[in-house]
């Protein structure tokens, strides 16, 4: 099985200064080995997580993340 969950970071950039962001991970269960990894989703932790819910309830294949995060962007 794998699970999709949120991570949160606090990243920097030039022209925002230092602000937290959350990325998406896929992770192997049982175990936890990280499958795929997108940083930088989204500031809004509500909707990182509803898409993470929704990749996990869609059983997404961990190398669509990357499409599906860009699509739901």
């Amino acid at each position: 099985m794998i699970r999709y969950q949120i991570v949160r970071q606090e990243l920097e950039a030039p022209e925002l200064g230092r602000y937290v962001s959350y990325g998406i991970e896929a992770v192997a269960l049982p175990g936890g080995r990280q499958l795929a990894f997108v940083c930088d989703v989204s500031t809004d932790p509500s909707f990182a997580a509803a898409l993470a819910d929704r990749c996990t309830e869609g059983a997404l294949d961990p190398a669509q993340l990357l499409d599906v995060v860009l699509d739901a962007l």
